[in-house]
């Protein structure tokens, strides 16, 4: 909760998502159809109650869901993977905080689409332990139709997912389970239809680009299907994977217990030492970056090929296999259609890395419940809590400031709001504040001040000397006094 109420809006679409003009983006589609994540992102950034409480509990409910997951119904296996996913979680490099949990409208898509899955996961553990499905068809089909509108990406993904289900539900194991299951794939057939049967994605398809250049395909559409199934492979591969995702220790640390797990659970237990390569690699890409060679794609191929490969061979019953399996496929998998675009960004990689989070804690919860790992874990997960409840308090602090000068400006007529900074602005948190009339507009309208009222915005760190403003920090303001620049005008809507 203390994280959720740090978040502040930022300049970059939050701001817009609490005015009318996201209300009219979401309405009409202007942006794209995700019709489900941009009404999160309108509700969270109109409402600081809801966004708190919906943020804050998201965060929590993330690791718990995952552990009652990987915990299988072991009432001593809960404990140790509730503390282990959120170590892993934790791990994540500010980069990818910044955009999932540190940009309102980021989470609304980013980290709510998570938690939409592992509910998803949770039910359908139910419905096949249960032998009634009683209202079930009717909840999975709308959760499945709502999940598949946060992100394109993830509806092709959830699209397979209800198709394996559906095939599986015509064997003879399965088939009690026909009418949730088909729900599944009916929810996820609709919401693709929803997400890409749009003037902008036909627009893309057609030319290239779309959204005035805001999307662009990520190949030539003159080079023939070959081509462009070359060049989407060599993104996919040689960036997507081979990127951010395994720099650093929070996907490759891991892939490596998964890897290391897996093999102790085999015949081929001397294999367990396999698990290094990835934490090594990942340490190794960290410290340098990369050199973006075949080679370095290769290694990263390698890294997503032994957890797979240790699965493959590990002693347990079929069904645990293809589940792990399959949830461990869905974290590279789900990567694969960004891969046909032009985009990028961190937040994409945060759907694989809590999969991938997942299979290992899974696979290691037998591990885990040993005391000297459990509270190996738990200190661990405490020494990473505490930089973020210290910046999280910061930035919380400075938010309440800002909002009280905002308050005394409305309720007093001032003409003038000078508004201070945090220190981890558009670092762990994203941009605060404006600097162009565009800007200024969508920070009066959001924050219902005046139209005449100058905005003057001090460097981030100002918060921190509040309510003193030094020469040297005041020559670094941003001031915005009223312009006519910009102003809002609804789109024409065909």
């Amino acid at each position: 909760m203390l994280l959720g109420g740090a978040a502040h809006y930022s300049l970059v679409d939050d701001l817009q998502w609490g005015t009318q003009t996201g209300l009219d983006w979401w309405r009409y589609g202007l942006l794209n159809n995700r019709y489900a994540g941009n009404f999160c992102a309108v509700v969270l950034c109109r409402s600081l109650t809801i966004k708190t409480l919906v943020m804050g509990g998201t965060m929590f409910l993330i690791p718990y869901l995952m552990a009652k997951l990987a915990a299988r119904g072991r009432e001593e296996g809960f404990l140790p993977a509730f503390l282990t996913c959120n170590f892993g979680i934790l791990l994540m490099p500010t980069a990818l905080w910044r955009e999932v949990y540190g940009w309102v409208s980021g989470f609304g898509n980013y980290s709510l689409s998570v938690l939409a899955f592992l509910i998803w996961l949770t039910a359908l553990v139910h419905v096949e332990k249960s032998r009634r499905t009683g209202g079930w068809p009717v909840f999975l089909f709308v959760h499945t139709l709502v999940m598949g509108l946060f992100l394109e990406h993830l509806s092709l993904l959830f699209l397979g997912a209800g198709l394996i289900l559906a095939l599986y539900s015509m064997t003879a194991a399965g088939k009690r389970l026909q009418l949730p299951f088909w729900a599944c794939l009916a929810g996820a057939v609709l919401a693709v239809y929803l997400m890409f049967f749009n003037d902008i994605v036909i627009t893309l398809l057609t030319d290239g680009v779309s959204l005035g250049g805001r999307r662009a395909l990520s190949f030539s559409l003159e080079g023939g299907l070959l081509s462009a199934a070359g060049q989407i492979a060599g993104r996919y591969l040689g960036t997507l994977l081979a990127g951010p995702l395994l720099e650093g220790v929070h996907t490759s640390l891991p892939l490596a217990f998964l890897t290391a797990g897996a093999f102790w659970d085999s015949k081929v237990r001397w294999l367990m030492p396999l698990g290094l390569i990835p934490l090594a690699w990942g340490c190794w890409m960290w410290k340098t970056g990369g050199r973006g060679t075949p080679a370095d794609a290769m290694m990263c191929g390698l890294c997503w090929l032994l957890p797979l490969l240790a699965l493959m061979v590990q002693n347990c019953s079929g069904r645990v296999k293809t589940g792990r399996l399959l949830l461990y496929l869905s974290a590279p998998l789900s990567l694969m259609p960004v891969a046909a675009v032009s985009i990028s960004g961190w937040r994409f990689y945060f759907f694989p890395m809590v999969m991938v989070l997942l299979t290992a804690v899974d696979v290691c919860v037998p591990f885990l419940t040993r005391k000297p790992i459990l509270w190996g874990v738990a200190a661990l997960t405490v020494v990473l809590m505490v930089p973020w409840v210290y910046r999280g308090s910061n930035v919380l602090a400075c938010n309440l400031t800002e909002q009280r000068l905002i308050d005394q400006a409305k309720t007093g007529g001032e003409k003038t709001l000078i508004l201070p900074t945090d220190r981890y602005d558009n670092r762990q948190w994203y941009v605060r504040n404006p600097w162009s009339a565009e800007g200024a507009y969508y920070y009066r309208e959001r924050f219902g001040l005046e139209e005449d009222v100058t905005l003057i915005f001090l460097p981030a760190g100002s918060f921190d000397l509040w309510p003193d403003i030094p020469d040297e920090l005041w020559e670094k303001r941003v001031e915005l006094p009223p312009s006519d620049e910009f102003v809002y005008t609804m789109p024409v809507i065909k």
